[in-house]
């Protein structure tokens, strides 16, 4: 990964002003900033919650933030004032997108709802991230990541019931509003308009379900046959630790066969199909369990790769930065934060063939960019010694 302070990603030239917090709203927009859009991040004076969230490298700036405010300026505003108000509708003016995850209401109490930004700008892309939409019972509770875990019925999809120790939500919810907010832009650009996007977390996360999890509940009233994959997909002990393997197809099955000489279970009418293999699922992890925990996981990979069946080791957190494969991926390397010291950093994830170099400026500290934003907004410096004298600004 290469430091630059400039892009030519396929956002290059997108200003946004990002008013949001925590998880979800903050990867929408280091996303968007990793694809080369000028991002303003809208802190409060204490700062955004998440500098604090995760192992703490250097006082307000956590590992968690190092990530997600990675290419990101920083203007820290007490949005209570009027004057902070009226200093966002300043900066929407030549924005592209506006984007926050406050409770609904919120931001119309401050004049910053889409009705009041678009006045000042009809291209405006204005995005709302919430935790349960704008209507319903639950809509102005407050929402993390594990409420809605539990509401969109994915914490029942575990075995018992118990909550991911990861924030998936927050993090669905994340790509889900960039690829929106993205769309979006699409049609502005082509019609001069902006418009209204609404993403909640609960949405993001029953929309994330539906192609799989909803299995249940697919055709209500009708008995389904189809598999449990909390049965199937099943990490499979070595002699020296667990991998993960797929034999789905007949081709993946009879490759294992093959390759670990047991074709007396091609002859067992119990697994010569996929539906009866999945049937009978138990039994077949029974017949193979003693071949894995005989071998030790790198033998056992190099076989199974050989017979063309997909299998991968399970990896800890602490062993993804010596795997091969993942640094083929060059996803992970080491950066030096001018505060916060030497820490892991994660490359984006999408490639872009006419994106030369991925941008990367380290994240900031709090209200770094204050003078410089407000500066180019046309504040003369007596102005933003005011702001910053009458704690409106920092």
């Amino acid at each position: 990964m290469t430091s630059t302070s400039s892009s030519n990603g396929p956002l290059s030239g997108i200003k946004v002003i990002d008013c949001t917090t925590v998880i979800a709203g903050p990867l929408c927009t280091q996303i968007m900033a990793d694809q080369g859009a000028e991002v303003i991040k809208i802190e409060p004076l204490a700062g955004d919650l998440v500098r604090h969230l995760g192992p703490i490298l250097a006082p307000g700036l956590s590992a968690t933030f190092l990530s997600l405010a990675r290419n990101k300026k920083s203007l820290a505003l007490d949005l209570s004032k009027e004057e902070s108000q009226q200093l966002i509708k300043r900066l929407c003016r030549d924005a592209d997108v506006f984007i926050c995850n406050s409770r609904p209401g919120v931001m119309a109490k401050h004049g910053l709802d889409f009705k009041s930004l678009k006045r000042h700008n009809p291209k405006l892309v204005y995005a709302a991230i919430t935790g349960f939409g704008e209507q319903g019972p639950m809509a102005e509770q407050r929402a993390y990541d594990p409420i809605i875990q539990a509401l969109s019925g994915m914490v029942s999809l575990q075995e018992p019931s118990q909550l991911l120790g990861q924030t998936i939500c927050d993090k669905t919810t994340g790509l889900t509003a960039s690829q929106a907010v993205t769309a979006a832009l699409v049609q502005a650009a082509r019609t001069g308009e902006g418009q209204l996007v609404e993403v909640s977390m609960l949405e993001a996360a029953i929309g994330f379900l539906a192609c799989d999890a909803f299995w249940p509940i697919a055709a209500a009233g009708r008995e389904l046959n189809y598999p449990d994959f909390k049965r199937v997909y099943i990490p499979w002990k070595t002699q020296d630790g667990e991998i993960v393997l797929v034999i789905l197809a007949d081709k993946e099955f009879n490759g294992l066969v093959e390759e670990f000489d047991v074709q007396e279970l091609l002859e067992d009418p119990r697994f010569d199909s996929m539906q009866n293999r999945f049937a009978h699922w138990d039994e077949l992890v029974e017949s193979l369990k003693p071949i894995f925990m005989n071998q030790n996981s790198d033998d056992i990979l190099q076989r199974l790769w050989k017979a063309d069946v997909p299998a991968a080791p399970i990896n800890t957190m602490e062993q993804l930065p010596e795997n091969k494969q993942i640094q083929a991926c060059e996803m992970i390397d080491y950066a030096e934060h001018r505060i916060a010291g030497k820490y892991t950093r994660v490359a984006m994830a999408a490639n872009f063939s006419r994106q030369d170099t991925a941008p990367y400026q380290e994240a900031p500290e709090l209200g770094q960019h204050s003078r410089e934003v407000l500066a180019t907004a046309g504040l003369s410096s007596n102005e933003i010694d005011s702001l910053i004298e009458q704690g409106i600004c920092r």
